[in-house]
C-alpha cells in the first residue's frame, strides 16, 4: 500500500488550522474585555476636569482644597489602586488561571463603578476616593488580558497581536470620552453607571468565549499570601537589567501621563473647552492611535526595529508636547492627531521590546509590571502635575516632554537592538 506525502501532512495542517482558530477566538474575547475596560476607564475623564474646575459642591470643595488639587487626588487614587492590583493580578492569573482571575476582577470592577456612582449622588469626596481606589485595584485585569494575548505567540505574531489589543484599547479610549461627554448633561453618576454596564458585557464575553488554561485546570500550590511577596511583579526588579529598562519605561510613561492627565485641564484653561469638546478632540487623538496601531506599527517595526521605533515615538511625543506653548484653538486639532500617531508607536513597540527581551519570564508577571509601572507614573504625575498646573497646565505637559527626552537618550545608550 502506497502512502502519499500529502496524506501524512494533512492532519498536521488541520491541527495547525484548528489551533489558529482557537487562538483567534481567544484573541477576540480578550479584545472585547480590553475594549470595554478601557472605555470604562476613559468615560469619566472629559467630565472630571470641568466639574472640579467650574462647579462648587461638597464633592468639589472638600476641606476647602483648590479644585486642581482635588482633581489631582481623584486622578491619582485610581492608578494607585491599579499599582496594587497589577502587581499581583498578573502573577495570580499565571498561578490560578487567566480566566478565573479575570472573571473575579471584572465582577469587582463593576462593583467599584457602582460605588463611584453612589458616591457622586451622595456628593461624598471621601467615598468617591474609596470607590475609585477599589475600581483601580481590579482594573489591573487589563494586564491579564495582555498576558493572554502574549501567550498566543507563536501561533499568532506577538507584535501584531499586541497591537491589535492596543488598538482595541484605543477604540475604548475613543468611545469612552465621547460617551462621557454626551452623558455629562445627565451627571457624573450616569457616566459611572454606563461604565459598569459596559463591563457586564465584557464579563459575559469572558464567561462564554474564553477557554480555561492549563494553570486553571492544574491548581497551583502557591499560597495567595505569596503573591504579595515572592510572586508579585515588583519581585522582577531584583534583576538589574530588568530594573534598568523599567526605570526607562517609568520616565517615558511619566512623560506620557503628563499629557494624558493634563491636556483636558489645558484645553479648559486656554480655550474654555466643555466636556463635549474634550470628548471630540479625544476622539481625534484616539482614532489616530487606533489606525496607526492596526496598520502601521508592525511595518515600522520591520523598517526601524523595536528599539529605534520606540525611540522615534518618544522623541516625536516630546516635540509635540513642547508645542503647547504655541498652539491655537485651530491648530490644536491636527497636532493632537499627530500626537495620537506618536503615542501608538511608543505603546506598540516598547512593551513588545520588553516582552521579547525577557521572553523567559512568566508573561503575566511581566505584563503586570508594565501595567504597574504605567500606573506608578500615573500617580506620580497626577500629584506632581497638579502642583505644576497651579502655574498653568502647560508646565506639567512641558515637564513630560523633558522626561521623554531623558528616557529616549537612556534607552538608546543602555539597551541593545533586537529585531
Amino acid at each position: 500500500m502506497t502512502i502519499h506525502l500529502s496524506q501524512i501532512k494533512e492532519p498536521t495542517e488541520s491541527a495547525s488550522t484548528v489551533e489558529k482558530f482557537k487562538a483567534q477566538k481567544t484573541l477576540y474575547s480578550v479584545m472585547l474585555v480590553v475594549l470595554f475596560s478601557c472605555a470604562g476607564i476613559a468615560l469619566p475623564y472629559p467630565v472630571l476636569a470641568p466639574i472640579f474646575l467650574n462647579e462648587i459642591s461638597p464633592l468639589t470643595t472638600f476641606a476647602d482644597l483648590p479644585g486642581k488639587i482635588s482633581l489631582g487626588i481623584i486622578l491619582a487614587i485610581y492608578p494607585l489602586g491599579v499599582i496594587l492590583g497589577s502587581s499581583v493580578l498578573g502573577a495570580a492569573s499565571g498561578l490560578y488561571g487567566r480566566k478565573k482571575t479575570l472573571l473575579i476582577t471584572l465582577v469587582l470592577t463593576i462593583i467599584g463603578y457602582v460605588l463611584s456612582a453612589l458616591a457622586v449622588v451622595a456628593e461624598s469626596f471621601l467615598m468617591l476616593i474609596f470607590a475609585r481606589f477599589i475600581t483601580g485595584i481590579f482594573s489591573g485585569n487589563i494586564s491579564i488580558a495582555k498576558a493572554i494575548a502574549v501567550d498566543l505567540s507563536p501561533t499568532l505574531d506577538k507584535t501584531h497581536t499586541f497591537n491589535l489589543v492596543n488598538a482595541t484599547g484605543y477604540i475604548g479610549w475613543l468611545l469612552g470620552p465621547l460617551a462621557g461627554g454626551l452623558l455629562a448633561v445627565y451627571g457624573l453618576d450616569a457616566v459611572f453607571y454606563l461604565a459598569a454596564i459596559a463591563l457586564v458585557i465584557a464579563l459575559l464575553s469572558v464567561t462564554f468565549f474564553l477557554q480555561a488554561d492549563a494553570s486553571e485546570l492544574n491548581q497551583s500550590n502557591v499560597k495567595f499570601s505569596q503573591l504579595f511577596s515572592k510572586q508579585n511583579s515588583f519581585a522582577l526588579l531584583a534583576n538589574t537589567k530588568i530594573r534598568r529598562i523599567f526605570l526607562i519605561y517609568l520616565l517615558a510613561t511619566l512623560g506620557l501621563n503628563a499629557y494624558y492627565e493634563f491636556y483636558p485641564v489645558w484645553l479648559v484653561e486656554n480655550f474654555n473647552f466643555t466636556s463635549l469638546n474634550i470628548g471630540y478632540i479625544t476622539v481625534v487623538l484616539t482614532l489616530c492611535m487606533t489606525i496607526t496601531s492596526v496598520f502601521f506599527v508592525k511595518k515600522l517595526k520591520l523598517i526601524m526595529g523595536l528599539k529605534f521605533g520606540a525611540i522615534f515615538g518618544m522623541v516625536l511625543m516630546a516635540v509635540l508636547f513642547s508645542l503647547h506653548l504655541l498652539l491655537t484653538e485651530t491648530n490644536v486639532w491636527p497636532v493632537y492627531a499627530i500626537t495620537g500617531i506618536a503615542i501608538a508607536i511608543f505603546n506598540g513597540l516598547l512593551p513588545v521590546y520588553i516582552s521579547e527581551q525577557y521572553a523567559d519570564i512568566e508573561q503575566g508577571q511581566l505584563m503586570g509590571l508594565i501595567t504597574t509601572t504605567f500606573s506608578v507614573a500615573n500617580v506620580l504625575m497626577a500629584l506632581i502635575g497638579s502642583a505644576l498646573a497651579l502655574l498653568g497646565a502647560h508646565w506639567a505637559i512641558l515637564f513630560g516632554a523633558i522626561l521623554l527626552i531623558i528616557a529616549s537618550v537612556d534607552f538608546h545608550f543602555s539597551q541593545e537592538d533586537i529585531r
